[in-house]
């Protein structure tokens, strides 16, 4: 039979609609009528209930799954059989999974997708404790719920970790069986080397699906891929990714040893488990909290000459870009937004072209900060704080740390890491007790002013939206002070969400049209000749005083 209608009941559960489907299920969100609580059901596809193997395999999945008490692995409530249909009961979980947050967002922030390859970690370690390995760990099976907890699912593949020296795996995917109908198996790109050879798996496999996943979240792209099944499978055992960081320079490199380590073809120099990778993660998120201290990135020759992946169709928008950065090197700094909706492109626009200007200009301070959803409006300066903290990474750290030491000793209070190391941290807070709002703008105006003297600087501040209402004042300040200073700060954001939310932002671009500082004319849904892609805003503004003056479109 075909798929069930909504409102449809079997047994006690009333479907409510179709959340997603798969190679061998369909997933329902759907009310128990007993308990009165939402739950998932995943029904077996009737074009593959006739075949014994698939059937096998998709109870396998709960029996397996039923097994694992974890906050962080998808709970199994029942396994029924109604009207000829095999179907399991599960925790329905709020959010999306990983593969549509890259697909929406872009690459993930460093802060978030190392939160969640810790969770999914610990959930491997959980199953591997059992002696039970998961063989389809991808993307698209981790979910994240609006607060940021992940959720690992289908265990469709899961299978025992056998102890005996068995040289060959009888039931893994071959090139002979990957396109049966209805059979479940890895996705190619996310598999291990041992796993495209149909060896015995254990958890090291695991722990490399991982570091695909992670790879992927860091750099909005595979670190295997080709044309082709075979293609896929021979990039896995022969050809080495390039480091995360080469694609996306901001990256610290402890997190590229970590996915060189969970990427390694030879499985005795992976991680020897989950919860060591988990360990690894943890170590490197603790230094994470907006003003990172670790190993300066060098932006290499071999990267900054070329992408690591095509980039087509934003001729405009990035000659408009280029064009404002020029003219802020010349002396005629300012504030450029670029907005639209979701999934639009932003995140891409803004890397390709802090890469182009990182080639063309060398001698260029660039780094990002981002507002984070989960911590809402509460954390202050927070995109500040973390762009500050990362040029105190960063090659000019030293100069840069002289400059705000001078100019700017509240701004250095806030970032201890950074300047524990002087022996002054304790007189500089003492000294800035009861610092205003007004003292930190100026500072920060005074600070990159300087800075900038020398080198200037691009500052990305990304999902604006989010952003707490002192770095909103802050930014209005700063637009006010770098008209002639060599600084540059783009900011991304929804228009959508600004308006929805009443957030500060929305008088800040008020204020703009009210000044004819802006065109605000919403072109998001059209495409662009050629290229097919929905079109970004590029605008910029330039504050001097009470006197505004046009820079947009």
């Amino acid at each position: 039979m075909n798929s069930p209608e909504p409102q449809r009941m079997l047994l006690h559960y009333r479907l409510a609609g179709k959340i997603d489907s798969g190679g061998m299920g369909e997933v329902y969100k759907a009310e128990d009528t007993r308990l009165g609580r939402t739950v998932a059901i995943k029904l077996l596809l009737a074009a593959v209930n006739q075949k014994p193997l698939a059937r096998r395999r998709f109870l396998q999945e709960a029996q397996s799954a039923s097994a694992l008490n974890h906050p962080n692995i998808v709970t199994i409530y029942a396994i029924e059989e109604a009207d000829g249909l095999d179907f399991i009961v599960m925790e329905f979980v709020e959010g999306q999974n990983v593969k549509s947050l890259i697909n929406r967002d872009g690459a993930l922030p460093l802060t978030r997708l190392v939160d969640i390859g810790i969770q999914t970690a610990d959930a491997l370690e959980a199953a591997h404790e059992i002696n039970l390995i998961h063989r389809d760990i991808k993307s698209a099976n981790i979910l994240v719920t609006p607060r940021g907890q992940a959720k690992v699912l289908d265990f469709g593949l899961a299978k025992l970790i056998r102890t005996v020296a068995d040289r060959v795996d009888g039931d893994a995917p071959t090139l002979t069986n990957l396109t049966d109908e209805g059979t479940v198996l890895g996705t190619a790109a996310y598999m291990s080397p041992e796993q495209t050879r149909g060896l015995v798996l254990d958890a090291r496999s695991d722990i490399f699906s991982l570091g695909c996943v992670l790879y992927e979240a860091a750099t909005r792209s595979l670190p295997f891929a080709g044309p082709s099944m075979l293609a896929i499978m021979h990039a896995i055992a022969t050809t080495d990714p390039l480091s995360p960081s080469r694609v996306r320079p901001e990256l610290p490199r402890e997190f590229d040893l970590i996915i060189e380590r969970a990427l390694a073809k030879d499985k005795e120099r992976r991680y020897s488990s989950a919860a060591e990778m988990a360990q690894a993660l943890r170590s490197l998120r603790a230094t994470l909290t907006g003003d990172w201290l670790g190993i300066p990135i060098v932006y290499d020759k071999d990267f900054v000459e070329a992408s690591a992946a095509p980039f087509v169709g934003r001729g405009s928008e990035l000659s408009k870009l280029e064009g404002f950065l020029q003219q802020a090197i010349d002396g005629s700094g300012r504030v450029v937004f670029i907005s639209g909706e979701p999934g639009i492109g932003k995140t891409s626009l803004s890397d390709e072209f802090l890469r182009r200007a990182r080639a063309r200009f060398p001698g260029l301070s660039v780094s990002r900060g981002r507002c984070v959803e989960q911590y809402g409006t509460g954390e202050a300066y927070l995109p500040f704080l973390d762009a500050i903290g990362a040029l105190l990474t960063g090659p000019a750290r030293e100069r840069l740390a002289a400059v705000m030491r001078t100019s700017a000793p509240t701004w250095c209070s806030q970032l201890p890491v950074a300047f524990a190391s002087s022996g002054s941290l304790e007189k500089l807070q003492q000294e800035t007790i009861g610092a205003t709002k007004e003292r930190m703008m100026r500072e920060m105006g005074d600070a990159l002013g300087i800075f900038a003297v020398t080198s200037p600087v691009v500052l990305l501040l990304e999902d604006l939206h989010w952003a707490d209402p002192s770095s909103v004042d802050l930014l209005r300040h700063l637009s006010q002070r770098i008209g002639n200073q060599r600084v540059l700060i783009a900011g991304t954001f929804r228009p959508e969400d600004i308006e929805r939310s009443n957030h500060p932002l929305k008088s800040y671009k008020a204020e703009m049209q009210a000044h004819k500082l802006c065109e605000d004319r919403p072109r998001f849904a059209q495409s662009r000749p050629y290229s097919g892609l929905p079109q970004c805003d590029v605008w910029a503004a330039h504050f001097s005083a009470r006197v505004c003056r046009t820079h947009s479109r």
